[in-house]
């Protein structure tokens, strides 16, 4: 059974409106690089790259707080991950 997961950050703001579905629960300390998720050669991934450069982060982040939300109004359950990026320096 797959695992609904949203992502935030301090670092970056997120635009999914939609949640990921992950094969399993990321744990604190996981590391998650979300380029995965775009497809290729498309201009959501191409931005994604644009803002990490601009931002000057490393594509992966850690997992670091998890929380369990229920969306009443879209009747589904999903797993709010946030993420912490580190500088690329």
């Amino acid at each position: 059974m797959s695992v609904k997961v949203k992502f935030y950050s301090e670092n970056i703001e997120f635009e999914f409106e939609n949640s990921v579905e992950f094969p399993v629960a990321p744990q604190i300390g996981d590391e998650v690089n979300l380029i995965s998720f775009f497809k290729y050669q498309t201009s959501e991934r191409l931005e994604y790259y644009s803002n990490m450069e601009e931002l000057d982060l490393y594509n992966d982040a850690v997992v670091s707080q998890l929380t369990w939300c229920n969306d009443l109004e879209k009747k589904e359950v999903y797993l709010l991950v946030k993420l912490t990026y580190r500088q690329n320096r």
